[in-house]
């Protein structure tokens, strides 16, 4: 029973998110090409499900181990008020999940309406699906540093392109949102420590 809960509550989230963009990377190498917008769409929407479904479990499986003991029954209804426990839950359990939820969905709109703005000129259509996949991969804070790294490259190599192509203005940053994410996601605890995001962790 232990296994399964630490599966569910710290291991389902890295592995699957380290599954799923390992897997793009690799269908992308031999395909030549990424898989289609419903598809990743999709992704995003399931991925999104899990953090919600963690957050749900560890609201109720905190609920039900302090109604196991009796110290902590009394933060417990009718000992203590139910805000309480919904401050506590929030504060640990549904705010980073929010946050970086709310985080993909600012990326994703924003890339949405940059491109609409520019009429398909400054993004892939994938793009958005990507950034907001990596978001969510990787969690919040590191999900600023995701989105720095991201964006420093592709600034970089854009810069490089038009030296060459003058007439090139499409951002280049399809090729690194999977590649970022992971290696964000391999090394989240040696990143966070020396570049000190460790500090917005809620």
């Amino acid at each position: 029973m232990n296994w399964f809960v630490s599966f569910l509550l710290v291991i389902l989230r890295p592995a699957l998110g380290l599954i799923i963009l390992a897997g793009l990377l690799i269908y992308w190498i031999l395909k030549k090409k990424l898989p289609k917008e419903k598809f990743l769409k999709l992704i995003v929407y399931i991925f999104s499900g899990v953090i919600i479904f963690q957050s749900i479990f560890s609201t109720i499986l905190n609920w039900w181990l302090w109604s196991q003991q009796g110290l902590t029954q009394r933060f417990l209804p009718p000992h203590s008020p139910i805000s309480y426990v919904l401050r506590y839950s929030w504060q640990h359990y549904w705010f980073e999940s929010i946050i970086t939820i709310i985080t993909a969905i600012i990326v994703f709109f924003g890339i949405y309406f940059l491109n609409k703005k520019f009429e398909k000129n400054l993004f892939y259509d994938e793009e958005k699906y990507l950034a907001a996949l990596g978001i969510l991969a990787v969690g919040w804070p590191d999900c600023l540093i995701f989105l720095c790294l991201v964006l420093f490259l592709g600034v970089v190599l854009h810069l490089i392109s038009f030296l060459f192509n003058k007439g090139r203005s499409r951002l280049p940053l399809l090729y690194f949102w999977i590649p970022c994410a992971l290696l964000v996601l391999l090394l989240s605890d040696i990143i966070s420590k020396y570049i000190g995001v460790v500090q917005l962790t809620i």
